[in-house]
């Protein structure tokens, strides 16, 4: 059907008959359908293995031993490098996160303290790794040696959270953005005489005590209680009516006595 526009309240057909426009403005990307959600919590579970591996010693304490000591060096070695993969696997989308921030000067200091967390961490590591390789003797290598892992896992450490902070970040802008939408909407389908229909996807499914609490009270108005109202009734409580019609009939009758 056409129609022209008028105003900002709706248009009218070539019938005369007034349309309203919906809300106009898209809804927030959920965190699970954005790209950037997987790219840092794939990383973080890779490093949380890690850790758990790793955590066996701290907790087993001497009775590790029970573990043969071929089997406890490659835990180590695998704990280590499912640690170390997760955290340079992170190290790419975490930034890239941090300085869309920064851009949009969005950033706090627990941006740049994660920015930075990852930053000594990948340093750290390389020093390291020279310190055993490179075919010279100098001073620093023993301090790098000697020094630098514990350096090296108290950085990853704060790494592994500072990019669990930011995954916690896009969640939270999402909770926030998707509020600021449902106020956005109920006020321009207030404005323009918009019944918004009701999502009762999320609600729980309506048992016999929230049929009694309903029937309790309304006291004196069951009798306006049908088959074809109760779910209207039951939106107060926010649940959803999913029984069979002879339950609802059942429900009814009780609500009568």
């Amino acid at each position: 059907m056409v129609y022209r526009a008028t105003s900002d309240k709706g248009a009218i057909t070539e019938k005369g008959e007034t349309m309203t426009q919906k809300f106009w403005k898209p809804k927030p990307v959920e965190p699970w359908s954005d790209w950037r959600t997987h790219s840092m919590l794939l990383p973080i579970l890779v490093s949380a293995v890690g850790f758990f591996v790793t955590g066996i010693f701290a907790f087993a304490f001497g009775d590790i031993q029970v573990i043969p000591e071929t089997v406890q060096s490659w835990l180590v070695v695998v704990g280590s490098g499912l640690i170390v993969f997760g955290a340079e696997l992170n190290t790419p989308f975490t930034t890239i996160e941090v300085f869309r921030k920064i851009l949009r000067h969005e950033h706090n200091e627990w941006d740049l303290s994660a920015l930075v967390a990852s930053l000594v961490g990948t340093l750290i590591n390389l020093i390291v790794v020279f310190s055993t390789r490179l075919p010279i003797e100098a001073a620093w290598r023993m301090l790098a040696r000697n020094w630098g892992p514990l350096i090296s896992g108290i950085a990853v450490a704060c790494d592994y959270y500072g990019s669990m902070i930011e995954l916690g970040f896009l969640f939270g802008s999402f909770d926030e953005r998707y509020e600021q939408w449902r106020q956005e909407e109920a006020e321009w389908n207030q404005e323009h005489g918009i019944v918004a229909p009701v999502d009762r996807s999320t609600w729980r499914t309506a048992t016999i005590t929230d049929f009694r609490r309903l029937a309790a009270s309304l006291n004196g108005d069951r009798s306006a209680l049908t088959a074809d109202t109760l779910q209207e009734y039951l939106d107060g409580l926010h649940v959803r009516l999913d029984a069979s019609d002879t339950t609802v009939r059942r429900w009814l009758k009780e609500a009568m006595r």
